[in-house]
C-alpha cells in the first residue's frame, strides 16, 4: 500500500503543460533546461514557449581582457587558461555558468525534438517589446519564436 501511494504521487507530480515567456533563453545550460522540463511533463504533455531568440546565459563570470592568463591564445576559453584572478572572482558559480553558447533556432529545435518532443506549431521572428514606455522615445524588442511541442508518449 505504502509503494503503490508513492507510485500514484510520482504520477500525479507530472503537470500537462509547462509554459515559458521569457525563460529558456535564461539557461546557463539550454539541454539540461529542456530535459528537465521533458521529464516535468507527462506523455502527452505540453512545453508552451514565448521568448527572444538569445538562447543563452549572460552575466557572472563575465570574461573580462585581463582575465586571460599571459601567452594564452585568446580564443581558448577552458577554466585551465584562465586567470587566477577570474578563478577567484568566479569560484562560487556552478562551473555551466562561466560558459554559454549562442544557439541558432534551428539548433534549439533540433535539441527539443532530440529530447523526445513532437513540435505542433512554431512561428518565428515575432517582434516583442520588452520593458518598454509607449511614451519614450527609446523602445527594446526582441525577435522572439512561439513553439508548442508535445512530449512523445514512452513505448
Amino acid at each position: 500500500p505504502e509503494n503503490q501511494s508513492c507510485q500514484q504521487g510520482c504520477q500525479s507530480s507530472k503537470f500537462h503543460a509547462v509554459a515559458c515567456s521569457f525563460f529558456l533563453d535564461t539557461a546557463p545550460s539550454l539541454p539540461h533546461y529542456l530535459l528537465t522540463i521533458y521529464h516535468m511533463l507527462e506523455d502527452g504533455g505540453l512545453l508552451i514557449n514565448f521568448g527572444p531568440l538569445m538562447y543563452h546565459w549572460s552575466g557572472h563570470g563575465t570574461l573580462l581582457p585581463s582575465d586571460m592568463s599571459p601567452n594564452t591564445d585568446a580564443n581558448v576559453r577552458s577554466n585551465n587558461h584562465m586567470s587566477e584572478k577570474y578563478q577567484k572572482r568566479n569560484a562560487y558559480l556552478d562551473s555551466r555558468y562561466l560558459s554559454n553558447i549562442d544557439y541558432t533556432w534551428e539548433e534549439v529545435r533540433h535539441m527539443i525534438i532530440q529530447c523526445g518532443f513532437e513540435i505542433l506549431d512554431e512561428d518565428t521572428h515575432i517582434s516583442a517589446p520588452y520593458t518598454s514606455d509607449v511614451e519614450a522615445m527609446m523602445k527594446v524588442f526582441y525577435d522572439c519564436v512561439f513553439l508548442v511541442a508535445k512530449k512523445k508518449v514512452s513505448a
